[in-house]
């Protein structure tokens, strides 16, 4: 894809000003969830009663997990996800940090 194309899509995903820390968290979080290890190491921190956003994963866990486990590029699972009312940059703030002692 040439680079005008690829800088189109990525704008149609994350939008005219990025949060680049939340795209980096999202893209690094799925990196992990592919390793079956990181993968129960991010559940148990994310579930752990003292991560602050325990409660948010929580309500969102079926849909953050399908996303990190999915195989699509990033556009193509913006498209699938706005079908269904939702988009990729919203889920992609619902991916909670890894931080703290307990991870």
């Amino acid at each position: 894809m040439p680079l005008h194309e690829t800088r189109i899509a990525e704008m149609q995903v994350w939008g005219d000003y990025p949060n680049w820390d939340e795209v980096a968290r999202f893209v690094y979080a799925r990196r992990m969830w592919r390793l079956p290890q990181m993968r129960s190491r991010l559940l148990a921190h994310w579930l752990d009663e003292r991560h602050p956003h325990r409660e948010r994963f929580q309500a969102q866990r079926e849909l953050i997990e399908e996303v990190l486990e999915s195989e699509l590029r990033s556009e193509e699972l913006d498209v699938v996800l706005r079908q269904r009312g939702a988009s990729l940059r919203c889920i992609a703030r619902e991916v909670p940090s890894v931080f703290g002692s307990f991870f």
